[in-house]
């Protein structure tokens, strides 16, 4: 009967243990989460968790109707404003703009950078405030109205501490630190005194290890304050050092939030697209060639050593105009030719010295009335003829060629330099008219030929040109066919040689969305997409399906609808935003 009331009174003391254990347990627990450093993971805060890294953008006043876009971007007291044209995104700089914030109008004036500018007292003022804008360009005018919400800075804010009495919703006293102090005093007695008594049963040291490890989580006591951080995922915010939210980025939806300021430093510009009627295309390539009748090649006639004429050399680039002068050649002859020519002049002198003496003679008998006047008019010709082949043959030795230019033009190759030898068969000078072109292509393909009319050829640059069909050649080379085109208005700076994407266009017509090349991007998956101007300072990727029509505009089939709103310039530079 003893040993049985001696076990009773053991388990009465060691549950009394217990439950002070478990209260002063209780106490630390509730204590440091009643501390201003404890972070509550996500569902047990005080708002929605941030939905990404990036602080969030300056406070703006966003308004758009079928004329304008209007962004207000406040900085303090001055509200920056990006005023845009709705249908192409160009700037609008020439409007007068009368701008509201509360009940308080001012003009906005015009900056030199595009932007205009307007300054309130308000904007520094926390809470919503309404925007009204005025709008006058020449005889176009417009009303926006819109809002603009200035939140509290950390100064008016002040830090939150998220603590017990604000959960229960009791007032913040001042003495509560000094309750909290106790308190933890209080609760570490009452786990020594539980781990006095308890500390004999295994189960109770497994216990009361995990009642000190919570009671030093709760900090240096008393009076102590602690900072428990979560883990990544579960705290109140992003890190320090966040990126700027004015800055382009991508959201997680797709699209794309791209302010103002980088929409003018990029030069987007956008049109509102429209289905039409165009003619199927082919694309074969081609190369820029020298028109004929406008082109030509300076040559001598003679073998002989080049001089240039007074002004030097004629260089690359150089205009000239046909007739002028491009040098000489100085005849130039090898010792067998130099042998025929003494050969001749030696006959020659021996003709000229007979011709004389029969013509000293005959004028003589003559004088004497013996021979008639008829022999010596013919001896006197004769003479003059060997006179003049003599002058002739000595003059080819002696007498230069001149260079003179065929055609009108530019000088494009030179292959010349003064005192050098030249034969017949050099071209020493390369002179084409860069105003009348051509454009030779090789087309595989002998079933559209006949349906080639127009045609437009793509120089790598984003240059096109448009070409006018001339002819085809009848006879195969290679397996393919020579196709002829005109430039119908050549650059000045083509260049004889370059070769060219060229699209032609057949008589089979077909209706769609005709987009620039410039419009379409490749997303990171690989696809090919346009961006939509959904919102002033939002573009959203949209995937489509097309065919090149042209050597600069593509025609979309599907993913593109009637009156979107389309990039048309710089869509790859949008693309790159992450």
């Amino acid at each position: 009967m003893k040993n049985r009331v001696i076990r009773a009174r053991s388990r009465s003391r060691a549950l009394t243990c217990r439950v002070q254990f478990v209260i002063a347990a209780a106490l630390v627990a509730v204590l440091s989460m009643a501390s201003t450093g404890l972070k509550a993971g996500p569902g047990h805060d005080h708002g929605p968790e941030p939905a990404s890294t990036s602080s969030p953008p300056s406070p703006r006043a966003v308004a758009s109707s079928e004329t304008y876009q209007f962004v207000g971007i406040a900085g303090g007291e001055v509200l920056v404003i990006y005023l845009d044209r709705a249908v192409d995104n160009a700037p609008v700089t020439t409007a007068t703009l009368d701008v509201t914030v509360g009940d308080v109008a001012s003009p906005a004036e015009l900056q030199k950078n595009g932007t205009y500018e307007v300054t309130s007292r308000l904007l520094k003022e926390p809470g919503e405030h309404a925007v009204l804008v005025s709008i006058k360009d020449g005889p176009v005018t417009d009303l926006l109205v819109t809002a603009i919400n200035i939140p509290k800075t950390d100064a008016q804010t002040g830090a939150a501490e998220h603590t017990i009495l604000s959960h229960l919703g009791l007032p913040e006293v001042a003495s509560f630190k000094a309750f909290q102090s106790a308190a933890l005093a209080g609760g570490g007695l009452l786990v020594l005194i539980g781990l006095a008594t308890a500390i004999r049963s295994r189960a109770r040291r497994t216990a009361v290890g995990l009642a000190l490890a919570a009671f030093a989580m709760a900090g240096p006591w008393p009076g102590g304050s602690t900072i428990i951080l979560a883990h990544e995922g579960h705290d109140h915010g992003p890190a320090a050092g966040a990126s700027n939210g004015n800055a382009p980025q991508r959201r997680p939806d797709g699209t794309i939030f791209l302010p103002k300021p980088t929409q003018r430093l990029l030069e987007v510009r956008t049109r509102v697209v429209a289905p039409e009627k165009a003619s199927r295309t082919v694309r074969f390539q081609g190369r820029i060639i020298a028109n004929p009748n406008r082109s030509g090649v300076v040559q001598s006639t003679l073998q002989g050593r080049y001089s240039p004429p007074a002004s030097g050399v004629p260089v690359i680039g150089a205009r000239v105009s046909a007739g002028d002068l491009m040098g000489t050649v100085a005849p130039s002859f090898v010792s067998k030719e130099s042998s025929d020519i003494g050969q001749s002049l030696g006959d020659l002198d021996q003709q000229i010295a007979l011709a004389r003496t029969k013509l000293a003679r005959q004028e003589q008998l003559q004088r004497a009335n013996v021979l008639s006047r008829s022999p010596i008019e013919d001896t006197r010709i004769e003479l003059a003829g060997l006179l003049k082949r003599r002058e002739g043959l000595l003059a080819s030795r002696i007498q230069p060629e001149d260079l003179r230019a065929p055609v009108d033009g530019v000088i494009t190759a030179v292959k010349v330099m003064p005192g050098q030898v030249v034969s017949q068969a050099d071209q020493l000078f390369q002179i084409v008219d860069p105003e009348s072109l051509f454009v030779e292509a090789l087309m595989y393909d002998q079933s559209r030929i006949e349906q080639i009319g127009e045609a437009t050829a793509s120089l790598g640059d984003g240059k096109t040109v448009s070409l006018r069909f001339i002819g085809r050649s009848r006879s195969l080379q290679q397996q393919y066919t020579v196709l002829k085109f005109e430039i119908t208005a050549p650059a000045v700076d083509l260049n004889i040689g370059t070769p060219v994407l060229m699209v032609g266009t057949t008589g089979v017509t077909e209706e769609g969305i005709r987009l620039p090349r410039s419009a379409v991007a490749q997303a990171p998956n690989g696809q090919n997409v346009v961006f939509i101007h959904k919102e002033p300072e939002v573009f959203e990727p949209r995937a489509i399906r097309f065919q090149p029509f042209d050597a600069d505009t593509v025609m979309v089939s599907a993913g593109v609808e009637p009156g979107d709103k389309v990039v048309v310039q710089n869509a790859p530079l949008v693309n790159q935003v992450r």
